[in-house]
């Protein structure tokens, strides 16, 4: 390759570098952005053991998703698994018309203090966002809906 095409490449590559770094940032960026209902959650709390946790969360979703007639908890049932020798206790909700499939939403707290943790479809979907403000709420205590 003579001077020329050189001098030519070597500007290419100088002039590409910033577009490339800008493409980089944006695709971290978009990484970090919740989709259009929310995340997985991780959340500590300061108090009381993860049981207990478990046991308010359940009692606050059972009155404010499964008793009032939220639409978006319709055809759902909500399965509390407190109650474990082996493995983390959790909350499971599950489509009531399918009782051995997959749960929509897991609730599961662990360690000392706490760290509760939320994952499935519920997460993830158009209730994400407003399923972790509740439950980060009802964790710390409040259980108004």
């Amino acid at each position: 390759m003579g001077p020329a095409a050189s001098r030519g490449l070597s500007s290419l590559r100088i002039s590409a570098l910033p577009k490339g770094i800008a493409m980089t940032a944006l695709f971290a960026l978009s990484a970090c952005q919740g989709g259009p209902g929310g995340t997985p959650l991780s959340l500590g709390v300061n108090s009381g053991t993860p049981v207990s946790v478990l046991q308010h969360i359940n009692n606050a979703g059972a009155k404010c998703w499964m008793r009032s007639g939220d639409r978006q908890f319709r055809g759902l049932h909500l399965i509390p698994e407190l109650d474990t020798t082996a493995g983390r206790p959790r909350l499971l909700i599950m489509k009531s018309s399918d009782r051995q499939g997959l749960p929509q939403l897991v609730i599961e707290a662990s360690g000392t203090p706490p760290r509760i943790t939320t994952y499935g479809p519920l997460v993830t979907g158009a209730t994400g966002a407003r399923v972790n403000a509740d439950v980060t709420r009802w964790a710390g205590g409040p259980d108004k809906c």
